[in-house]
């Protein structure tokens, strides 16, 4: 913590000596939670072929998250400074840990230095009426969020981090920013907002390497029009495109063979007051590597070589309801429900691998880009959004003032079933890098269904308490030695200032 009020003095004190400042806001938040986390990885037991290397399981273990009683923090101190009419600027640090955590030297980042880090999560200026008065600049690192987040809605996928909630609960994770450029262009009812940042980079491909270092860098960028029909509904659409493209330096060759391109339509409507509506519909194009031999084989290509690739074809469709019932409206009942499919690809395993036998040429796997949806559940922190349907209904009611509480159940279904050709991989939130490989079933395509209760307690204007439950039972795709149901309780009191 108070690291956090020496970085915010650090920036109140060195403003005045590069602007004139106009007006100051300090604001943030700290959440201090309990998680009890159980059977992440769905009864799954280590083999002597699946452990992996450097871990002190052994075979026979429970493999993945057996078993997860922790306390955590998450503090963000935000300075918001008006320096003119049209200028501002905004800085945010956070810090996300366990408690304790700073008395062990086992947990990764492996210091007390790096546990207790500060980070910088937001740090950017805001240019309003730039070159003319519709135009509105954003340089730096910002939140850039579409929609309701099924293609860009964080600084990446949102069950799966890097940064220092990633050994305790990564699907948790406050983190959601990228370091870019965005304009947003209000010629209201239309609103088109073009954007660009870097989605990740490593040192050798801006350290101005020579000789075989290996540069990867990942650009995302793109637009997005928004037009309010200004009816009767209040009925709003959407067009996008989106694009990625990774590039990677071999030997002094650039191939930037990993390429992705995202067109899509949303719509939001409300055919009465009590009822909303919304559905998007997006595609996936572009080349995918078929193989790289770096990973494979260890050894770089030679000057010249090029990567084989696969055309991408995969689709991404949502819909999504709410109701406000029109009974007992002093409790504001509620009913909503949604659909999502993203595709899937019977061998997609081969599309990765340098494999004799090769795929159709064409991956039509939904690739889950940088989406930030289903935050808190047991089946998010699990599967990636690809190769799934989604179904999910829910209600919410007030029975009290300050208290809302909330139901919630999805079931899900692979698109493709899994295989040898197209294996099922399952996330672990309290670990970046490992994954859990269960056993499935030839013929099964049911993945399992979720229930999840939520309650929240108001206890002042600034003051949360908040509890949530979740179950996840599998489904048929998984074999009987992988079947246990996972479970998770998280206890958290949040005080925003």
């Amino acid at each position: 913590m108070k690291k956090l009020l020496f970085a915010v003095l650090a920036v109140l004190i060195a403003s005045p000596a590069f602007a004139a400042i106009q007006n100051v806001k300090v604001s943030g938040d700290i959440q201090e939670s309990y998680l009890d986390r159980s059977d992440f990885g769905l009864g799954t037991l280590y083999t002597t072929a699946t452990l992996p290397s450097g871990v002190s399981q052994t075979a026979g273990e429970p493999a993945g998250l057996a078993k997860q009683s922790v306390f955590a923090s998450q503090t963000r101190l935000r300075v918001d400074a008006d320096l003119s009419d049209n200028v501002s600027a905004t800085v945010r640090v956070i810090n996300e840990s366990a408690w304790g955590a700073n008395n062990s030297a086992t947990l990764y980042p492996s210091t007390p230095d790096q546990i207790n880090a500060v980070d910088i999560d937001l740090a950017y200026v805001t240019l309003r009426e730039f070159l003319y008065s519709p135009l509105t600049l954003t340089i730096g690192r910002q939140e850039i969020s579409f929609g309701n987040g099924l293609v860009i809605g964080a600084g990446g996928p949102n069950n799966s981090t890097y940064g220092h909630y990633s050994t305790i609960a990564g699907d948790l994770t406050e983190v959601d920013s990228n370091d870019g450029v965005k304009a947003v262009l209000d010629y209201k009812p239309l609103t088109l907002t073009m954007f660009y940042f870097k989605n990740s980079q490593d040192s050798n491909s801006f350290a101005g390497g020579y000789g075989n270092t290996i540069g990867d860098s990942s650009d995302v960028f793109g637009y997005n029009a928004n037009y309010q029909l200004n009816d009767a509904y209040g009925t709003v659409v959407e067009q996008y495109l989106f694009a990625r493209i990774n590039g990677s330096v071999y030997n002094g060759n650039t191939d930037k063979g990993d390429t992705l391109f995202v067109p899509g339509l949303r719509a939001s409507t409300n055919p009465t007051k009590a009822l909303n509506i919304q559905g998007e519909i997006a595609w996936q194009g572009g080349n995918h590597p078929v193989y790289n031999n770096t990973a494979t084989t260890g050894v770089l290509p030679a000057p010249g070589t090029k990567q084989e690739t696969e055309h991408r074809d995969a689709m991404a469709a949502q819909l999504m309801a709410s109701y406000t019932l029109p009974v007992l409206e002093k409790y504001k009942p509620a009913v909503n429900a949604s659909y999502t499919y993203v595709s899937g690809d019977k061998n997609v395993d081969q599309n990765y691998d340098g494999n004799a036998v090769k795929s159709a040429k064409v991956d039509t796997a939904w690739d889950e880009f940088n989406k930030n949806q289903d935050g808190g559940t047991i089946y998010n922190a699990l599967f990636p959004l690809s190769n799934m349907n989604i179904y999910s209904i829910g209600a919410s009611a007030n029975p009290l003032e300050d208290v809302t509480t909330s139901f919630a159940w999805s079931d899900l279904y692979a698109a493709d079933k899994y295989s040898l050709t197209n294996p099922l991989q399952l996330i672990q939130p309290n670990s970046p890098t490992n994954t859990v490989d269960p056993v499935t079933k030839a013929k099964g395509k049911g993945l399992g269904n979720e229930s999840d209760v939520n309650i929240n307690y108001n206890y002042t204007e600034d003051v949360t308490f908040g509890v949530s439950l979740g179950w996840f039972v599998p489904g048929s795709a998984f074999a009987a030695v992988n079947d246990k149901p996972a479970s998770q309780a998280i206890a958290d009191v949040r005080v925003a200032f």
